[in-house]
């Protein structure tokens, strides 16, 4: 969306200033079935709301000839915040909770870069990136002089963007940094675009979420779908990734979907952890069986991609910051291989 000739990108909409990355009537709709062990239900969870709520891959994007700008803005939580020209970080740091404002100068050697081709971002694109939970509201930015500010022209941004929709593992849990993360890394070796509306202790697929994602521009989806609701019954989770599936694909018939298997975790790597052999096995055959019936999908196993136990943290679930980076790397070459457009 554009506010104040600002492209705040990955950004649904503003609330008196507050980013959402989903629509709030989204946020306000999620909610699936919870049972316990016998298969009573129990309530409705709702507890992935946060993370539908926290600003990760959010940006603030525009290009303007000051070589200053002020950047003021207020946080609930304390958040990290990560500053580009274009690929190159300019500035990252963790700041506290409350009003914050910095001043950035643009570096005088990005004026002197070679033409390279493995561009993704023209240096002359700022990126303002504030990522943590809680309401980050927007406030002000300023350039010396009043300078003019304007929205980057596509021919300043990468050609593909990919819109990613999975659990934390793909929002990034398990990396301290946001361009660290599987989808990021991926993205930067390929030149790419990522749109991540991943959601941490989500991806349910509810219906309000498959509508909204069917309302973005994008050119290619990744769907990592199979991992968090693989506790429920069956029933409901193939009722909700086979809703999820058919509507992108019937509604994209001309545009790739990556279904990716569930990647590695808990039992499939030790004898001691929680068991979710079962789990897995259900919503990897119903992601597969589902695949079979659109030729547009492209199956990715997410065994392959990260193919190592020590690319996972401790609790054998997410990804430490060098399983993060390593199975981007796999990502990239998956991708590389398995694109039809080229990038």
């Amino acid at each position: 969306m554009i506010f104040n000739n600002i492209e705040f990108y990955n950004v649904a909409e503003l609330k008196d200033g507050v980013l959402y990355r989903f629509p709030e009537k989204v946020c306000n709709a999620l909610g699936v079935p919870e049972y316990d062990r016998a298969g009573n239900y129990l309530r409705e969870y709702k507890g992935h709301i946060v993370s539908a709520r926290a600003s990760f891959g959010c940006e603030l994007r525009f290009i303007t000839q000051s070589q200053k700008i002020n950047f003021c803005f207020e946080s609930e939580k304390s958040i990290w915040l990560n500053v580009y020209n274009g690929d190159f970080l300019l500035f990252s740091q963790q700041v506290e909770a409350g009003r914050n404002e910095f001043s950035f100068t643009y570096p005088d050697g990005l004026d002197g870069l070679k033409e390279k081709a493995d561009k993704r971002f023209d240096p002359r694109v700022w990126r303002i990136c504030p990522e943590g939970e809680g309401d980050i509201r927007f406030i002000s930015l300023i350039t010396e002089n009043g300078e003019r500010i304007s929205p980057p022209p596509k021919n300043f941004l990468p050609s593909y963007k990919l819109l990613v929709y999975g659990s934390s593992i793909s929002q990034g849990v398990g990396t301290p940094y946001t361009a660290l993360n599987y989808v990021s890394t991926a993205a930067q070796i390929l030149n790419i675009d990522v749109l991540n509306k991943s959601m941490a202790g989500g991806c349910f697929c509810e219906k309000e979420v498959v509508e909204y994602l069917c309302s973005q521009d994008f050119d290619g989806i990744w769907l990592e779908c199979g991992t968090n609701i693989a506790d429920r019954p069956r029933q409901i989770a193939e009722e909700r990734i086979v809703y999820l599936i058919d509507t992108i694909c019937r509604n994209f018939p001309q545009k790739q979907v990556f279904l990716v298997t569930p990647f590695p975790a808990f039992s499939d790597v030790s004898n001691n952890s929680v068991d979710y052999e079962q789990n897995f096995a259900n919503t990897r055959s119903i992601i597969s069986e589902t695949a079979k019936h659109y030729p547009n999908t492209v199956l990715v196993d997410g065994h392959v991609l990260m193919c190592k136990a020590n690319y996972l943290s401790a609790d054998l679930l997410h990804p430490s910051a060098y399983g993060h980076v390593m199975t981007g790397i796999n990502v990239a070459g998956f991708l590389r291989e398995n694109l039809k457009r080229n990038i």
